[in-house]
C-alpha cells in the first residue's frame, strides 16, 4: 500500500529552476497549484510580465491530493449559500460553477491536455430520511434553473434518496496542471516567499535566494498569508479528509453524500477513489483512527486500499470563496469549500480582469471584502468556533516539535509520515521540510 495520492504515481515531475537572482516584474503569483497555474495561463498573452513561484514542486499539495471532480452538484453547499443569501445569489453561484466547468473543458480541448477526462453524471444521495425533503427542494431549485435532474439508484452504496445531473466530469488534476505548465514560462520551484514589504507602488517579496520587486502580487497559495489586515483566520476554518484508491472493475461513477459525514466516491481507470471522515483540523485529530475507519468502509465494499492519503480544504463561513482584491495591487483566490478544481479556473479570469481593470460579472459575488462582513465572519458562533479551534490546536499535543508559522505543537501523521499542524494546516515532512503553507520556514 502506498501512502500518497494516486495522482502522484507514475508521473514525471516538473523540473523548473529556483529563482536565485533579484528580479522585477509586473505580477508575482505566489503558489503553483491549480489556481496559480491557471492565473499564469490567463495572463500569458497580455503585455504584463508575470512570474510564478512555488515553495516546492508545483501541483503537489492540495491539487494533487484532491479527488478530481468537476461538478456543480456540491453536497449541501448550494443550500448553505441559498440559506445565507437567497435564491438569486444561489442561482448566480450555480451559474458560476457551470461556467467554470465549461472553461476547464474548453482549455483541455484547446491545449490538447491528456488528463483522463471523462464525462460522467454526478449523483447526490442521503441515508438520512430527514434530508430527503432538503434534496427534493434542491431538485426543484435546480430545475427552476433549467438543470435537468433525474432520480437515480446504485447498488454501490446504500441510500434513502438519490438524484443525478449530467454535464459533469472526472479527471486527473495533476496531469491537467502539468499539461498547462508545459505551455507556460516564468515558473520557479523551490522558491519560498518569506516576507513581503509594501514600498511606494511596489511590493518587495523576499524569497530564500532573491528579492522580487512586483507591481502586483497574487496570493494563490493554499492558505493565504502576508495579509494580516484581512484577518483570514476568523473568516474560515480548515477541514481534513481521508482518501483511498482501490482496484475496482465497476462502471464509471461520481457520487457524494448531501451532508456530514461526507462520503465522496469516483472511479479512475480501474480504481475506485473513496473520501470520508472529514473533520475540522483541530478536532478528531487521530489520523490513524480516521484512516482505519476509512479502510473499514472500503473493506465493506469487498475492496482493499492500494493508496491512502489526506487533504486539507478551506471552508468559508458563508459558503462563498474569497476571490479578488484585498489591498492596493494585492489579490487572493482561496476558500473554495472543497470545490476548487473548477472554481480556480473561474478565479483566474476574475484576477486577470481585475489586474487589467476590466469588468467581470463575478467580482462582487466573490469579493473578499464583500459588504456583509457579519455573514463572512459567520456571526458570534462562527467566530467563537474559529478562535476556540485554534486554541484547541495549541493544546492538542505536548510534543516539542512546533510549527514555524505560529508555534502550534505539531501532530505526527504516521500513515503519511508527516508532521501536521492542527491550527492552520501547515505540514512538514519527517525531516522538518515545510511541504504546505502557511508555514514558509523549515523546522531546524
Amino acid at each position: 500500500m502506498k501512502n500518497y495520492s494516486i495522482w502522484k504515481d507514475n508521473i514525471k515531475l516538473t523540473d523548473f529552476q529556483v529563482l536565485d537572482k533579484d528580479i522585477e516584474t509586473d505580477i508575482l503569483i505566489i503558489g503553483g497549484g491549480i489556481t496559480g497555474i491557471s492565473i499564469l495561463y490567463q495572463l500569458k498573452n497580455t503585455k504584463l510580465n508575470t512570474i510564478l513561484v512555488d515553495q516546492g514542486k508545483i501541483g503537489l499539495q492540495t491539487t494533487a491530493n484532491s479527488i478530481g471532480k468537476l461538478t456543480f452538484l456540491q453536497n449541501d453547499l448550494l443550500d448553505k449559500i441559498r440559506n445565507s443569501f437567497g435564491d438569486e445569489i444561489g442561482k448566480k453561484y450555480l451559474e458560476s460553477q457551470i461556467n467554470a466547468i465549461n472553461m476547464v473543458i474548453s482549455i483541455i480541448r484547446k491545449e490538447k491536455i491528456k488528463c483522463d477526462l471523462i464525462k460522467v453524471p454526478s449523483i447526490l444521495y442521503t441515508n438520512n430520511i430527514n434530508e430527503i425533503e432538503k434534496i427534493k427542494d434542491l431538485k426543484r431549485f435546480l430545475e427552476k434553473c433549467n438543470i435537468r435532474v433525474n432520480l437515480e439508484s446504485t447498488s454501490l452504496i446504500e441510500s434513502k434518496y438519490m438524484i443525478k445531473v449530467d454535464d459533469t466530469y472526472i479527471f486527473n488534476p495533476l496531469k491537467y496542471i502539468y499539461g498547462l505548465a508545459r505551455k507556460l514560462n516564468n515558473i520557479y520551484e523551490n522558491t519560498k516567499i518569506k516576507k513581503i514589504i509594501k514600498k511606494d507602488k511596489y511590493y518587495l517579496c523576499y524569497s530564500n535566494k532573491s528579492i522580487i520587486k512586483a507591481k502586483n502580487v497574487v496570493i494563490a497559495s493554499h492558505y493565504p498569508y502576508f495579509n494580516l489586515p484581512f484577518i483570514f483566520p476568523i473568516k474560515a476554518t480548515l477541514e481534513k479528509s481521508y482518501l483511498s484508491a482501490s482496484k475496482y472493475l465497476g462502471n464509471d461513477i461520481s457520487l457524494i453524500s448531501y451532508s456530514n459525514p461526507f462520503i465522496s466516491i469516483r472511479t479512475y481507470l480501474d480504481y475506485l477513489i473513496y473520501l470520508s471522515n472529514s473533520h475540522s483540523i483541530n478536532k478528531d485529530c487521530d489520523d490513524k483512527n480516521n484512516f482505519n475507519e476509512l479502510i473499514k468502509k472500503i473493506n465493506d465494499l469487498n475492496l482493499r486500499p492500494n493508496y491512502l492519503w489526506s487533504n486539507i480544504d478551506i471552508i468559508t463561513n458563508d459558503g462563498l470563496p474569497y476571490i479578488g482584491k484585498i489591498d492596493n495591487n494585492m489579490f487572493i483566490a482561496t476558500g473554495y469549500n472543497t470545490w476548487g478544481l473548477a472554481t480556480s479556473t473561474l478565479a483566474s479570469t476574475i484576477i486577470k480582469d481585475l489586474v487589467l481593470n476590466k469588468d467581470n460579472q463575478y467580482v462582487s459575488l466573490f469579493d473578499p471584502k464583500r459588504e456583509n462582513l457579519w455573514k463572512i465572519m459567520g456571526g458570534f458562533g462562527a467566530i467563537y468556533k474559529s478562535l476556540s479551534g485554534y486554541i484547541s490546536g495549541f493544546t492538542k499535543n505536548k510534543d516539542k516539535k512546533k510549527c514555524t508559522h505560529m508555534g502550534c505543537p505539531l501532530i505526527y501523521n504516521e500513515i503519511e509520515n508527516t508532521w501536521d499542524c492542527p491550527c492552520h494546516g501547515s505540514r512538514f515532512d519527517v525531516d522538518g521540510k515545510v511541504i504546505m503553507s502557511p508555514a514558509n520556514k523549515d523546522i531546524k
